[in-house]
């Protein structure tokens, strides 16, 4: 792997430099150039989820019962 100089900050935080790390449940080497589909599909799986329930999140439902579909 080649080593890159670039520093990253976020909220004047700098941003760690990992081999490996973990993302919706499942760990991605920074190795691996070929993941972008997996990590497209899971985030696509993911906002279908979420579109599932938009009517209870965007509706005129108590937030109790909007935490319990979230949860």
């Amino acid at each position: 792997m080649m080593k890159n100089d670039t520093t990253i900050y976020v909220n004047n935080t700098q941003i760690e430099d990992v081999e490996s790390y973990i993302y919706l449940g499942q760990r991605y080497s920074t190795r691996d150039k070929n993941q972008d589909k997996k990590i497209q599909r899971r985030i696509t799986v993911g906002w279908k989820a979420v579109a599932k329930h938009r009517d209870i999140f965007k509706g005129n439902i108590v937030t109790c019962v909007k935490k319990q579909v979230h949860n």
